[in-house]
């Protein structure tokens, strides 16, 4: 899923993608002779595109450097330099090119093609004809601006976003929502065959029923713009901050919240950290469950006054607030420092989901659309076969763990993120659930351990969207579970992980569309032991 390690999911957070969020390699999706060859080009971005090292939009963290092109070496710029000598500088006119876009990438943007170069057109849709201008020219791809719609698909529509060409995030939304699900189900039909060789049937994509205000948390980061405190996103493919006034795909709830959250900010003097200025907001996370809105503060090592945090206890919807503090010395990557404060309210947020009620940390992980998450978790029960053993490893808070208790004598879940594990146990105790219980560790070596000493019947699991590690491969080979129910949101690690678990075939590929408006992509998929 589009694990907020950040998401799509939103990483160092920039537009929706969950989160979670991202390859070249298999960027696009024709079948014909000329795929293998456009696809073989990316094949170093692929590798890291797959590892979930890039995240959608301007959610994700980018790589420095991407696109950078070296010169040759040329002896005679050398000599130029020795002699103190330097060309003229020529000044060049904006390249731009009429070309038809053939087919759609991962990441939502257009191909199309340039002296059989592909060129990647962020909100182009394939069947149209455009204006663009180059804006990278690389040895085996180009990337380009949309200029001009000349002759536009049927399947366009106006956004509903001032910030959509900015922002980068939700790279669907001039999409109509019929478009969204083909170009998300080819996707994941093409990445099962290219990389597992499957060519079977994907059951059709179960929609979102609400495919605007669903998402309920955002992390964004905090920049002074014009010497006013902002919060935003990241444009595409940059770490050019984008001040988000109102966002389309969050709730009403946590944009009312926000506003009156960075206007209280505001007033307060409060300024954004900064490298040469400490001491001030690097981000703002916020979460709703219920109608009820938990607000993190992660700043710079300092002190909140507490006439803040009582202005923000005082907006009607907030139920929580926390600090965390962040240093130079914790992970860019992470969304959390080391250092959690409770300010006020509630410690822990809670949920109704189904019959259960769930608790979670300000750490640990919950789907970003529950409407969707009560959909994909009943996905994962209907498809798991009853057992005496079943085992889920990333399980997280333990919802899904929760949803299968009636499918086997013992359900077991592991998850690495401590606070989560806390949840889970607490979950299951305040649910009745005595055949659920929860072990905080590695997912490969807790595997291996309950396989030592009991058979599995079904293991799921839960990956980020990096999917499996080549350890985690290995302890489920050891296991040699019955069944596997593989949950993911990347369909090319996905199908990676399928072909590298070659004892296992292709029962049933199930999409369900959670992030909406994004060219993100979730599946449920069983796997059964084929010498079963």
């Amino acid at each position: 899923m589009a694990k907020d390690q950040a998401n799509g999911g939103y990483r160092r957070e920039g537009g929706y993608r969950n989160e979670r969020k991202d390859n070249w390699k298999g960027r696009d999706f024709r079948g014909d002779s000329g795929d293998t060859r456009d696809r073989r080009n990316f094949r170093n971005d692929q590798e890291r595109r797959d590892r979930g090292e890039r995240g959608e939009g301007n959610y994700g963290r980018n790589d420095r450097g991407f696109g950078r092109q070296d010169r040759p070496f040329s002896h005679d710029r050398r000599d130029e330099r020795n002699r103190g000598e330097r060309r003229p500088m020529r000044e060049e006119k904006p390249w731009q090119l009429e070309l038809k876009v053939q087919r759609w990438g991962i990441n939502g943007e257009g191909i199309g093609y340039w002296n059989r170069k592909p060129v990647f057109i962020p909100a182009a849709v394939p069947g149209e004809t455009v204006l663009v201008e180059v804006e990278k020219e690389m040895p085996k791809f180009m990337t380009a601006r949309l200029v001009k719609v000349i002759e536009a698909s049927s399947r366009r529509q106006q956004p509903p976003c001032e910030h959509y060409q900015e922002c980068g995030g939700c790279s669907l939304i001039h999409v109509d929502y019929k478009g969204q699900i083909q170009m998300k189900k080819q996707f994941l039909e093409e990445s099962l065959k290219k990389y597992a060789g499957y060519t079977g049937e994907v059951e059709p994509m179960i929609k979102n029923p609400t495919v605007f205000e669903y998402r309920n948390s955002l992390k964004m980061p905090a920049a002074m713009v014009d010497d006013v405190l902002e919060t935003g996103l990241y444009k595409r493919d940059s770490n050019d901050f984008v001040s988000i006034h109102a966002c389309a795909i969050h709730t009403r709830g946590l944009e009312k919240a926000r506003k009156e959250v960075m206007d209280i900010l505001r007033e307060s003097g409060m300024k954004a950290w900064s490298r040469n200025k400490r001491g001030g907001l690097r981000m703002l996370v916020m979460k709703e469950f219920d109608g009820k809105v938990q607000v993190i503060l992660v700043t710079d090592p300092m002190d909140i006054d507490p006439e803040i945090t009582a202005k923000i206890m005082n907006i009607p919807e907030v139920t929580s607030v926390w600090q965390s503090i962040k240093t130079e010395r914790d992970p860019e990557v992470e969304t959390f420092g080391k250092v959690m404060r409770h300010l006020a309210g509630d410690e822990t947020m809670s949920l109704k989901l189904g019959d259960f009620d769930l608790t979670l940390l300000p750490r640990s992980f919950f789907q970003l659309n529950t409407q969707q998450a009560k959909v994909l978790y009943e996905t994962v029960r209907d498809m798991t076969p009853e057992g005496d053993l079943i085992v889920e490893a990333y399980s997280g808070i333990g919802g899904i763990s929760m949803f299968l208790h009636d499918k086997a004598k013992k359900i077991i879940g592991i998850e690495g993120v401590a606070d989560a594990v806390t949840n889970a146990r607490e979950n299951a105790k305040a649910n009745g659930l005595e055949n659920v219980e929860f072990i905080h560790g590695d997912a490969a070596e807790q595997l291996e351990e309950i396989a030592d000493n009991e058979d599995v019947d079904t293991l799921v699991v839960d990956p980020p969207r990096s999917g499996l590690q080549e350890r985690m491969i290995e302890a489920v080979k050891f296991a040699q579970p019955k069944n596997i129910i593989y949950v993911s949101c990347n369909p090319s690690t996905l199908a990676k992980d399928i072909e590298a678990l070659e004892d296992y075939e292709i029962e049933k590929v199930q999409p369900v569309d959670i992030f909406s408006q994004t060219s993100n992509v979730e599946a449920v998929v069983k796997l059964k032991r084929t010498d079963e």
